[in-house]
């Protein structure tokens, strides 16, 4: 009897073992199979997060480039306005749809970034506000100098005016810069000062300014008083005309929109994309 009770015992032991080796080995097989689902499921996850990056990056990729053309599009026309028109009294403001059409473009590329590509459209339409802010301001100015500039062509008077406005301003032009303000204040001591040095800077802007008057004044009713009296204070009061100075704003224009084509084109090109 025990030794019936002691095989019985050993038999439900083995089962119990068995069993439990059993029930180990599923479980032991079920957390393979999760580890392995897991695994599955975050690769899936992974690649899906991927492949919708490289398509969102594609997608601004495109938009990037489509707001680049636009703005080099819009610079483009400004560029002709610039090359094209004529500022004067006919036409004071040749700019102002072009600008208009360069900012709205630059909404496009403030959108879309990125810093370097922004800050290099920020110099562009900089550089434009300038050049319409100086042609609004002095196109009067510089339509009387195209004026005087044409009549200097054929005729003599009006090429010796010309000329004598000239010597004003290189005057100006070797007078340094901090003393400048000085010319035009009598109180100041080289006004005083130019009495006994003719060779003073005062003195020499002084009577270039008396030989340029008469000169502008006798060209055969060319320029009204006004106009005279207009090319006669531009001269003396700046180291370079309106024409000049009008060319040198818009050489600023051409160069910050030739430096954002080479931005963009750098960061369109050589950018990896960020995932």
């Amino acid at each position: 009897m025990n030794a019936e009770l002691v095989a019985a015992g050993a038999g439900l032991v083995g089962v119990v073992l068995g069993g439990g080796v059993t029930l180990a080995a599923a479980h032991i097989q079920r957390k393979g199979s999760k580890d392995q689902a897991d695994a599955t499921l975050r690769a899936a996850v992974t690649t899906a997060r991927l492949q919708y990056a490289g398509a969102l990056e594609q997608q601004n990729r495109i938009a990037q480039r489509t707001a680049y053309v636009g703005f080099i599009a819009a610079t483009h026309a400004f560029r002709q306005a610039l090359r094209r028109e004529i500022p004067g009294r006919a036409n004071p403001d040749p700019f102002r749809e072009v600008h208009r059409a360069l900012r709205d473009a630059y909404v496009a590329v403030e959108l879309e970034g990125p810093p370097s590509v922004l800050a290099a459209a920020d110099a562009v339409v900089g550089a434009g506000f300038g050049v319409t802010q100086f042609v609004y301001n002095d196109a009067d100015l510089m339509e009387t100098w195209r004026i005087l500039h044409r009549a200097a062509r054929g005729q003599d008077a009006a090429a010796a005016a010309l000329q004598a406005l000239r010597e004003v301003q290189r005057v100006l032009v070797e007078t340094p810069p901090d003393q400048r303000h000085t010319l035009m204040e009598p109180e100041h001591q080289d006004w005083q000062e130019a009495q006994d040095d003719p060779q003073s800077p005062a003195a020499r802007w002084r009577s270039a300014r008396q030989r340029a008057r008469p000169a502008l004044y006798d060209t055969g009713r060319l320029l009204t008083d006004d106009q005279a009296e207009a090319l006669l204070l531009d001269v003396s009061t700046f180291p370079s005309n309106a024409l000049e100075r009008v060319a040198h704003v818009s050489r600023g224009f051409e160069e910050a929109a030739d430096a954002f084509v080479q931005t963009a084109r750098s960061y369109l090109n050589d950018t990896a994309p960020e995932i």
